[in-house]
């Protein structure tokens, strides 16, 4: 008689649940990517495209259309590994008709204003390298570098804007990449933040302390390519207070701003003097100084390629940054004379000579004409304090001034060793009309 075996469930029966269960979570998610993968997130705006087009145009023209992933891909500008896919969202930037604000802003015909569009076609130019962003993506987080994504070249909008608390209704901070071909003109259209910010520089006489474009003093940071400095070079812990109060991003951009809002704060110890900037002018000096980038465009690209191509040869070592400057003080110092002679025959003032040639030789970067202190003594009653013949030496022959005198020598040591300085010379008859303004600061 064959004896009974006793049924003992098996004891691991848990370890075949969670293996199914696993399994199954594993299909789920498969089938996930497998769906996105058919079902990307461009097709969907391709899809709403369609129906706008349909609207607006038509459906016999929304037939035309050739869709799937686009790109331009030019590599003379935007290298040989990369190309902008832009246009497979943005499909309607060319197609005439699509204008007004009943069109979805991602599907609008792309603005022409005076002519623009003309002048930078799309198949030429691209479009990150005016409006930034990452060209090869094809997800708007990833192209726009939304919320979590940390690119250093983020697509420019007016959200943006609004984080910097720039009140336009416009895109302002585009100028900082159209500065990259315009860095030499004066002045450019269409770019009034960037053609301010160039005003300063030249009023304010920023080239006395920083070099830039190649050349300028040592007294600051040198300054021609600003815009290439990598985040970890700035030191935030001076601003966090402010950051938080005001709601402002952590970004070099940031950081720029306040420092010309108060370099002092920003840098303890700077000798940059507070020059009591607006808040159009901090943001418009902060995007110049962004744009200042060391970037290789085709000549025909460059708007005074011949500078580009000077500082070129001063960046691989070819000239020497000082034959630059002396040029440039030949050149100034030419334009200053006609200027000279030409008030010389229109009004015998000379203290009104002097108060202009103070401010066009650059006196006012480090002088105040109060008694206030900026990088330099303030001015106010200099006359009184010490004779004609030093005041005109120390104008005319600093560095002499400065080696030897010993009244100069102890005012060096009290201003931080800092030179003075001009990349404007100045003649001895120039120096006496400056004099004679000096005596009017009483």
């Amino acid at each position: 008689m064959e004896e009974k075996k006793e049924f003992v469930p098996d004891r691991y029966w848990y370890d075949s649940l969670w293996i199914y269960a696993f399994g199954f979570i594993i299909l789920i998610f498969m089938g996930i990517v497998f769906y996105r993968s058919l079902n990307p997130e461009w097709k969907n705006y391709q899809k709403e495209f369609k129906k706008v087009v349909e609207k607006k145009l038509g459906p016999d023209v929304a037939k035309k259309i050739d869709f799937g992933i686009k790109q331009i891909w030019n590599p003379d500008i935007m290298g040989p590994n990369i190309a902008d896919r832009c246009i497979t969202c943005h499909m309607g930037v060319e197609i005439k008709g699509l204008e007004g604000e009943d069109v979805p802003v991602v599907f609008r015909t792309h603005p022409n204003p005076d002519g623009i569009m003309d002048k930078h076609p799309i198949e030429k130019f691209g479009c990150t390298s005016c409006h930034g962003g990452q060209g090869p993506a094809l997800t708007v987080k990833q192209a726009h570098a939304g919320k979590g994504v940390r690119w250093l070249w983020p697509v420019y909008t007016r959200e943006m804007q609004k984080h910097y608390k720039i009140q336009e209704n416009r895109l302002v901070m585009i100028q900082i990449n159209c500065n990259h071909c315009h860095r030499f003109d004066k002045e450019t259209p269409g770019m009034d933040y960037i053609n301010l910010a160039k005003q300063i520089v030249q009023e304010k006489n920023c080239r006395q302390c920083h070099v830039i474009d190649g050349y300028g003093g040592n007294i600051g940071p040198a300054l021609t390519y600003e815009g290439d400095k990598s985040h970890e070079l700035f030191d935030f812990s001076h601003v966090e207070a402010d950051l938080e109060e005001r709601e402002l991003p952590k970004t070099v951009f940031t950081w720029h701003i306040l420092h010309f809002e108060n370099p002092q704060k920003v840098v303890p110890g700077s000798v940059m003097p507070n020059y009591g900037f607006s808040d159009k002018e901090k943001v418009a000096l902060a995007m110049l100084v962004m744009s200042w980038r060391k970037i290789k465009y085709p000549v025909e690209y460059l708007s005074n390629p011949d500078k580009y191509y000077v500082l070129k040869l001063i960046d691989e070592g070819r000239i020497k940054a000082k034959e630059i400057e002396l040029v440039s003080k030949v050149s100034l110092n030419n334009v200053d004379m006609k200027k000279q002679d030409t008030m010389k025959t229109s009004s015998t003032n000379l203290t009104e000579l002097g108060k202009k040639l103070f401010s066009e030789k650059g006196c006012n970067t480090c002088h105040n004409i109060t008694e206030q202190k900026l990088v330099g003594p303030g001015l106010k009653g200099v006359t009184q304090r010490r004779t004609k013949d030093w005041i005109i030496s120390m104008i005319y022959k600093t560095d002499s001034m400065l080696n030897n005198d010993p009244i100069a020598k102890q005012l060096l040591k009290e201003y931080n060793n800092v030179r003075m300085m001009s990349l404007k010379p100045v003649s001895k008859e120039e120096a006496e009309a400056i004099y004679e303004y000096l005596k009017t600061l009483k």
